[in-house]
């Protein structure tokens, strides 16, 4: 190899590592790398998306503690929790009862909202279900 390209290689090289990592995604534009409108397009789509993963996994953590007090359970162990969805403003957990009249229900729906709002950082509505609960195969 020509001794003045490879010079030039080891420059680039060593220039290249002063720098760090080439920064990606919407923030490359800022460095001056241009970035095309469908990447840009697909790190808006995916973001969000991680994010609320993120939240949700959160949420189903922190229901851990949220225990049925007639059978001792967490509402995750017991199937209580039928959905975790988001919208911009906030969370929406879909919930079914262990019986329609449970004495306990408001306040496991408060415990709920409580908890899944300190979790998420963000405003929580808890809505129940009509739906009958079916007890796990392993608490039959």
């Amino acid at each position: 190899m020509d001794p003045i390209r490879a010079a030039r290689d080891v420059d680039r090289a060593e220039r290249s590592a002063d720098r760090g990592p080439e920064p990606r995604g919407l923030g490359a534009a800022v460095k001056g790398e241009p970035v095309s409108e469908e990447k840009a397009s697909e790190e808006k789509k995916t973001t969000p998306v991680v994010a609320e993963a993120e939240k949700q996994e959160k949420i189903l953590n922190a229901l851990q503690s949220v225990l049925d007090p007639e059978i001792g359970l967490s509402v995750i162990d017991l199937d209580l929790i039928r959905e975790v969805a988001f919208t911009p403003e906030e969370a929406e957990i879909k919930m079914v009862l262990t019986t329609p009249f449970c004495p306990y229900g408001p306040m496991l729906i408060n415990q709920i909202q409580s908890v899944s709002e300190t979790a998420a950082e963000m405003p929580v509505k808890v809505t129940v279900l009509p739906d009958r609960w079916e007890a796990p195969p392993w608490l039959r």
